[in-house]
């Protein structure tokens, strides 16, 4: 089942050729318990790597159940390992920051095997060698024996059909190697068993196959000749492509990162600066537009849409009525606005001039805030009036917060009579005043959108304050109204336009230019940050090296070990991303909390105003994207350095130290 065939394996030495295999041809098939002897160098542990695929021949072939390796890839040869070979080695090479149940149970979960059953075989197979007491334990905790015996359970839990040991017995005293390759030879009678030793004692005791090699070539073999060939025609190898679960190489990932967790935290520290930079540049952006935003929100309502002739003409009522009868529209009203002078004069004796407008659609405006005393209009006869205008009808100058509630009191239900407007409206005409807003600048009046319409017609021709209308409209689709906007552009000849929009837009332009730039310039810190984290990868590749060779042996493909380091990586990036977004918030809200007490509210007491400015706005989002951009960054970050991990020699990386 398993052949060498004129196998050569030769290194250089600067211009010397070495041939640590000299065209070695061997067979084993299942029941060899062979011993394979020789002197240091002589090709043995050689001989060990090339039949399992550690190593590959320089000329020869390798044959596995009739199939010529010469066409194997890596990925073919991590399978084979994975489900054909138990390895067993003179320094036991256990997984230190594994549990020995663990370290037992990983060949297990490299074929896929549900982790529950992989650990329950695992428990099975240390209760058989003696170690059922000690499955918690780190293999630190053990003696040489109980290692090499956790070893053993290793290489046979996955039952494989060959055993390869390379000095099994070299780091055990003598009574506990004849133990242990008593308890091997017991076990494994229905396999493969090739074992490299110096000692010859023992290979007399329990070898039935004794093969000897010098300077790379075999000098004797005592199997018997017989007529038998392995069959060296190729065909498929009845294995599945091991399958290692996420879960294990996060736990890989997870374990080298909190055993070294201040280089990792302080790694992620430095990282976290540019991120820092990034959330709070970010965070201001938002803050100076939301209220720039608000600001403008707060003149003009976001839902409210204007609409102008495209030639210098007025929308006559035919047209009007179209308009309104559109099924996008909800509620359409011609844009009127009245400024009247009034009959009464100010404290300063100058005549006042009245500003009449309609009660918005949605009355946001008053209601937002909470300024408005009183209630709107419900008729043709009532108004709402601003303070200005409540303090001109009262003879009173400008008050304070608190008296604005005193000032409605003296002007609720006063009627404003013809005495204070200008004669041109009817002297009959009363409006009761029902409300009035905290408004400390405009002189205005506010009235229903239908006695507006009647006062404006006492005054204008149609053609003066019919050239614009305001629609509110009942769909918020950006495709519905672009399709009203072609409509109204190519059917009636006028333009839709939300104005609270196209300010906000400019807005929003302007802001994140700015944020683009901004981040730019924060982006060089983060370039100096990633070339750190590479460096920091490098350095663990470094430092397991004889892990990273222990895995390839037990079946793992390069990219279960690149997922290890780059998932080490993202950990790492997730620290810096959680690091940067809670001292940015914390920041961020120290700095508000600043602006608002010494300069926010200073200048709403200096001009009776009220400011409400967020300077930073601390934005979830912006957050999450952080969080997920330094995950991929890191990750990007690590790539080279994890793709170098899966480039090393697995035999190297064994003989690590």
């Amino acid at each position: 089942m398993l052949k060498l065939q004129n196998t050569y394996k030769t290194y250089k030495n600067g211009d010397e050729l070495l041939h640590a295999l000299h065209d070695v041809t061997l067979e084993f098939h299942q029941g060899d318990f062979a011993f394979l002897l020789g002197e240091s160098g002589s090709g043995k542990s050689t001989l060990l790597n090339v039949l399992s695929g550690l190593d590959v021949p320089s000329k020869g072939s390798v044959f596995i159940e009739g199939t010529d390796t010469r066409t194997f890839s890596k990925k073919d040869y991590a399978t084979f390992r994975n489900n054909h070979v138990g390895f067993i080695f003179q320094e036991y090479n256990l997984i230190d920051h594994l549990s020995v149940l663990d370290n037992v149970t990983l060949p297990l979960l490299f074929q896929g095997v549900d982790k529950k059953e992989a650990k329950e075989r695992a428990r099975n197979e240390l209760e058989k060698i003696g170690l059922k007491k000690h499955v918690a334990k780190k293999p630190q905790q053990l003696s040489g024996g109980q290692q090499q015996r956790v070893a053993i359970a290793r290489a046979l839990v996955t039952n494989p059909k060959i055993i390869l040991a390379d000095e099994p017995t070299g780091s055990l005293d003598e009574a506990m190697g004849e133990k242990t390759i008593a308890y091997l030879k017991k076990h494994a009678q229905d396999k493969v068993v090739i074992v490299v030793t110096h000692n010859e004692e023992l290979a007399e005791k329990f070898a039935n196959r004794t093969i000897r090699i010098q300077d790379g070539k075999i000098l004797d073999d005592s199997k018997e000749e017989t007529n038998e060939t392995a069959s060296v025609d190729e065909k498929t190898l009845n294995i599945n492509p091991p399958k290692v679960p996420l879960g294990i190489l996060f736990k890989f990932a997870k374990n080298n990162v909190f055993s070294r967790i201040f280089r990792t935290f302080l790694t992620s520290a430095i990282v976290a600066i540019g991120f820092v930079a990034i959330l709070l540049l970010t965070f201001i952006v938002l803050g100076i537009r939301g209220s720039l935003s608000d600001a403008v929100a707060s003149l003009i309502p976001p839902d409210e849409y204007q609409l102008h002739p495209i030639e210098d003409t007025f929308i006559d009522s035919d047209t009007f009525n179209r308009v309104r009868d559109h099924e996008h529209v909800e509620d359409l009203r011609y844009n009127i606005r009245l400024n009247i002078p009034s009959r009464y004069r100010t404290l300063a004796e100058n005549t006042h001039e009245l500003t009449y407008l309609a009660v918005p659609f949605d009355p946001f405006a008053f209601e937002r805030d909470g300024t408005l005393h009183g209630r709107l209009p419900e008729n043709e006869n009532e108004v709402v009036i601003s303070l200005r205008t409540a303090l001109s009808l009262r003879e009173m100058d400008m008050v304070d917060e608190e008296s604005y509630g005193y000032v409605f009191d003296l002007v609720e239900g006063y009627d404003i009579r013809a005495d204070h407007l200008n004669s041109d409206f009817s002297e009959s005409k009363r409006f009761t005043i029902v409300g009035m807003s905290e408004e400390t600048q405009p002189q205005n009046v506010y009235l229903s959108y239908d006695a507006l319409l009647k006062l404006a017609e006492q005054r204008l021709d149609e053609k003066e304050y019919k050239t614009s209308a305001i629609a509110y409209l009942s769909t918020s689709d950006d495709g519905d109204i672009d399709a009203l906007r072609r409509d109204l552009r190519d059917d009636e000849g006028l333009v839709l336009r939300n104005v609270f929009g196209e300010i906000t837009t400019q807005i929003d332009d302007v802001m994140f230019t700015a944020l683009q730039w901004f981040v730019g310039i924060s982006l060089i810190s983060l370039v100096v940050a990633g070339i750190l984290i590479g460096l920091v990868i490098y350095t663990s590749v470094l430092e397991r090296v004889r892990e990273i060779g222990i895995l390839t042996a037990l079946g793992a493909r390069g990219s279960n070990i690149r997922g290890i380091f780059l998932i080490e990586s993202g950990i790492g990036g997730l620290l810096s991303g959680t690091i940067a977004a809670v001292a940015a918030v914390f920041i961020a809200l120290g700095l508000n909390r600043l602006f608002n007490n010494f300069i926010e509210a200073p200048l709403n007491l200096l001009t009776g105003g009220n400011l409400d400015i967020t300077l930073l706005d601390v934005s979830i989002p912006a957050i999450a994207l952080v969080l997920v951009a330094g995950v991929l960054y890191a990750m990007l970050s690590g790539w080279i350095p994890s793709k170098h991990a899966t480039k090393l020699n697995a035999v190297s990386a064994l003989r690590k130290e």
